[in-house]
């Protein structure tokens, strides 16, 4: 269940003439507050539109007014990128009309988000865990093709998956051992030491694998200083 209780909105590409630039809302008005700025050049209202459909309409500014031809399109909570119903005008890319755009959605209730707070939404409604909302940025942020890789990856879940293994390596042992301990008359596999010691060995070392990674991680990050 989404914790936020307002909806923001921002522009989601870069600033500066383009193609194309996009409005992205999210929150529990997102869908509400599109209606008011997006005029359908079809019979159907946007709501009555299939989510994650493009629908071709006008952009209207803050008085009601045609200010670009765009495309609009949905999605209803939890099954988009934030886990909070999401709306998207995709517009041409022109300062100007971007702002008229952007100024239009905060007067129909909407406030400006801050610097990741999508991401921060994502996290927060259980879309992406820590670890896949870190690998946004740097993602972002990658200079490098294997940089980009390396994000990419982690924003898949591929650091996450070996954490979770080990995570539910120790706690399989620890149900155990405290299954013996809470029912003895039980038919249970004894709890033996050896399984103890072998399980902890294990995932130390798988520990010690993923931290020797680091290094590389945070030169593929960062990059490596040089003297030329």
């Amino acid at each position: 269940m989404p914790f936020q209780t307002d909806t923001i909105a921002a522009l989601s590409t870069p600033p500066g003439p383009g193609a194309i630039g996009i409005l992205r809302l999210s929150g529990p008005q997102a869908v509400s507050i599109a209606e008011k700025c997006f005029k359908p050049l079809g019979r159907k209202a946007l709501r009555d539109q299939a989510p994650r459909a493009l629908v071709y309409g006008e952009l209207l500014d803050s008085g009601g007014q045609p200010i670009d031809r765009v495309l609009c399109t949905y999605s209803l909570g939890p099954n988009s990128y934030t886990g909070e119903d999401t709306a998207e005008l995709h517009c041409h890319g022109s300062p100007m009309v971007l702002s008229l755009g952007l100024e239009a959605l905060f007067a129909a209730g909407a406030r400006q988000a801050g610097a990741g707070e999508f991401t921060k939404r994502a996290f927060l409604n259980g879309r992406l865990d820590l670890a896949q909302a870190e690998a946004v940025g740097d993602l972002l942020s990658a200079r490098s093709r294997e940089g980009a890789r390396h994000a990419a990856g982690q924003l898949a879940g591929a650091l996450s998956q070996r954490i979770g293994d080990i995570y539910s390596a120790l706690v399989d042992v620890m149900a155990h051992f405290h299954a013996v301990l809470d029912y003895p008359d039980e038919d249970i596999d004894p709890f033996r030491l050896e399984e103890l010691d072998s399980t902890l060995a294990g995932q130390e070392g798988a520990l010690s694998a993923l931290l020797a990674t680091c290094g590389r991680g945070r030169r593929l990050r960062e990059g490596v200083p040089c003297a030329i």
